[in-house]
């Protein structure tokens, strides 16, 4: 596969409102104040109808614990919510597309000895305008959303899982205590210009510290076969 880095053209009209996207959109948690706060590449990249895109890019960075990597491989049994391995200038491809939820968001590491790992979620929006990344085996986690500076700031606010009981009611939440979670997850979505961004991660456990720290760049990719 071919992938060419190109900046990607703005075509979104940030202060246009949509009737059908706009309740669903990263715009309706933030709120219009701090939504035009942020850089005009951002608000594409988080329009409301968001259309899908792929990222090409590099991690500086992929570092765990041990115990961050023991979590990471316990993982895998329920379909690998984080990356099981470290590395550094690891390939990275970040695929962004609409569901039937939310936003799926797909992060494909290449590992420099061809093996692959897929990182999936998928960012929903609730009725009461909450964040929630929906991780696999039904594992969720409730974000606070906020911009500071025109960075956007993505901030976990505990793990639970979700068991749905047929489409008319509400599903149960079963919460996991703090101890026994990989710790508060911190993402960072800052703007680089020229089409860049940088995506940051860190996970910490109120224990045990760091888990996780990703850092890495990447922009909008035309893909060739």
């Amino acid at each position: 596969m071919d992938a060419r880095v190109l900046p990607r053209p703005l075509t979104h009209d940030p202060t246009r409102e949509s009737a059908s996207g706009a309740r669903h959109g990263l715009r309706a948690v933030l709120g219009q104040e701090a939504w035009l706060r942020l850089p005009e590449a951002v608000r594409e990249r988080f329009a409301d109808a968001h259309a899908e895109a792929t990222y090409a890019g590099a991690f500086e960075i992929v570092r765990a614990s041990r115990l961050g990597l023991a979590f990471a491989w316990l993982g895998r049994l329920v379909g690998t919510p984080v990356a099981p391995r470290e590395g550094e200038n690891v390939e990275a491809r970040v695929r962004v597309r609409p569901d039937a939820h939310g936003v799926a968001w797909l992060r494909e590491y290449l590992w420099d000895d061809g093996r692959r790992d897929l990182v999936q979620s998928t960012k929903v929006v609730t009725p009461d305008l909450r964040l929630v990344e929906r991780l696999p085996a039904r594992l969720c986690m409730p974000l606070d959303t906020y911009v500071e500076n025109g960075v956007v700031h993505f901030v976990s606010k505990g793990y639970y899982f979700e068991f749905s009981f047929g489409a008319a009611g509400p599903g149960l939440k079963v919460w996991l205590p703090n101890f026994f979670t990989p710790g508060v997850t911190h993402v960072e979505h800052i703007d680089l210009g020229h089409g860049w961004f940088r995506f940051t991660m860190t996970v910490t456990h109120p224990l045990f510290g760091e888990m996780f720290f990703q850092t890495g760049r990447f922009c909008a990719t035309e893909e060739t076969t």
